[in-house]
């Protein structure tokens, strides 16, 4: 039971399937650390890991394809007596367009056991909801849509021996089902944000959502 359970949690900081209509299609491989901390039925994890986002956005009538390298960053609970969990991500990368041009991605995902499937072999698959802004040049894209991720994972040595730790690797598949553009120069208001985003924030762990928020507020920086 405390296997699948495991098993679960890799697979919800992989999770986010879509509907309607295609605004955005990227992809996402990535590979990190999971550590999990039991008390009783309950068990926590934190995430840190590398992400390589590439993805393809629709741009005044143009295709405009990019590459970014990065890193993502989670928390996740679960439960080994019901098998239920949920998880929180945050993501940032940089890179470039296929004309050279610099782009930045900033977002979050979030993933609950609501859709998932996984196999006594620990690995697994599921879906949940994602919120990014891509920055090129003097614009600003919003894109919320639905994700669905495939992970593998392998137990390792903790390094805190109250703990157990994991490596693990996993794609995700994007689909933006919403866009909007903005000047780049556009103030971002914190409560206007939060209400374009794909789920209340209140849920999330608050470190996690003060980092997602300083990381979308602040996008109107120049990439690094």
């Amino acid at each position: 039971m405390k296997c699948s359970l495991v098993v679960l949690l890799l697979v919800l900081f992989v999770g986010v399937a879509s509907l309607g209509q295609t605004l955005f299609c990227g992809r996402g491989d990535f590979s990190g650390t999971v550590v999990l901390w039991f008390a009783r039925t309950t068990v926590t994890a934190q995430l840190s890991g590398a992400l390589s986002l590439s993805g393809v956005l629709p741009v005044e009538g143009e295709a405009v394809s990019f590459v970014t390298e990065g890193e993502i960053v989670g928390a996740g609970e679960g439960d080994t007596a019901t098998l239920s969990g949920v998880a929180w991500m945050t993501f940032i990368g940089h890179g470039t367009l296929a004309s050279g041009e610099d782009v930045a991605v900033r977002g979050g995902l979030t993933a609950d056991s609501g859709d998932f499937l996984i196999s006594a072999d620990a690995e697994g698959e599921g879906t949940g909801s994602f919120f990014l802004m891509i920055l090129l040049g003097e614009t600003r894209h919003e894109i919320a849509g639905s994700t669905r991720g495939a992970t593998a994972g392998s137990f390792v040595p903790p390094d805190d021996p109250s703990t157990m730790q994991l490596v693990m690797s996993g794609t995700m598949d994007f689909e933006g089902t919403s866009s909007v553009s903005y000047l780049r120069s556009d103030p971002i208001e914190v409560e206007t944000l939060q209400q374009r985003l794909p789920w209340d924030l209140d849920t999330w762990p608050n470190e996690l959502s003060s980092h997602l928020l300083d990381l979308l507020v602040g996008s109107s920086a120049e990439p690094e």
